[in-house]
């Protein structure tokens, strides 16, 4: 099984933990386990995994790898279309993209059908004075399709937006939960993010915009900067919101173990392209 290696928390000794990336069975294991192949022996520069909550259900098993512009010379990209099923109008796409980015991500979600969604993210960056000009301008973007049948899922686009005090944060983060109708999930995210705030000056969070032509996704997320938040500390905040979304707690504890030394560092909420309301937690 293919796993990663957990720097230990500050104060946590030098003992070094191996962690699943997955633990998918049956079909969606093959699937998972065809994306991380393009990985062995290579250069990965992170590792983030995730948790989304909804009422449509749980889904956990969420992972991503990213690879810096300059490791980029280890795959093969005259392969890789093939490889991970990418429809050809995607594919050139992310090829054109790829001219301006510095990172790319690559991720697998067991959402849909026995394939689930394989992602392609590429991160832009603005520079910091491009963006305290502007105010907004885009990150990247996020190319997602169903390998199983080679049908695109979703071009999901990704703003950064300057906030430069903890009011200019507060402030516009509030338009977003009061769109949020379910309270349970407008509870939670308000939670998480102030007990983020607590821990680091939220001027310094990084926070995103996302939307996708043609679909419902209406959705920000907050990258909490500077915080160090233990997973394990919201271990019970995420049980209580599965429980309240009549989700399975059982499946929550199956991801999560309390002694792992991961770290909640960012937080997504909105209108899923399904119509559906969610949060989704990411962990380090």
């Amino acid at each position: 099984m293919t796993t990663a290696t957990l720097t230990p928390a500050p104060g946590a000794g030098d003992e070094q933990v191996h962690i699943p990336l997955h633990t998918l069975r049956g079909e969606r294991r093959l699937w998972a386990d065809r994306l991380l192949s393009l990985f062995k022996d290579k250069q990965i520069d992170g590792v983030e995994w995730s948790m989304k909550f909804s009422a449509a259900g749980l889904v956990g098993n969420r992972f991503l790898l990213g690879v810096r512009r300059e490791h980029w010379r280890q795959l093969d990209f005259s392969t890789l279309s093939r490889q991970l099923a990418i429809p050809q109008s995607l594919w050139l796409r992310v090829m054109q993209d790829m001219e301006q980015a510095r990172a790319m991500f690559f991720a697998y979600e067991p959402d849909i059908g026995d394939g689930g969604t394989y992602r392609i993210y590429l991160e832009f960056m603005p520079a910091p004075e491009a963006l305290r000009q502007h105010g907004v301008l885009p990150l990247g973007c996020g190319y997602k399709w169903h390998p199983e049948d080679e049908s695109v899922a979703a071009v999901t686009a990704y703003r950064m937006r300057h906030l430069d005090s903890r009011a200019a944060f507060e402030g516009h983060l509030q338009a977003y939960l009061e769109r949020l109708a379910l309270p349970v999930l407008r509870g939670t995210a308000r939670d998480v993010i102030a007990r983020a705030a607590e821990a680091a000056d939220p001027a310094g969070f990084m926070f995103l915009e996302v939307d996708e032509a043609d679909t419902r996704r209406d959705s920000f997320t907050v990258t909490f900067r500077g915080a160090h938040l233990p997973l394990r500390d919201f271990i019970p905040d995420l049980l209580r919101l599965a429980g309240s979304l009549a989700l399975p707690e059982s499946e929550v504890l199956a991801l999560l173990v309390p002694d792992e030394p991961r770290s909640l560092y960012s937080l997504a909420a909105g209108t899923a392209r399904d119509g559906h309301e969610f949060l989704t937690v990411y962990y380090d």
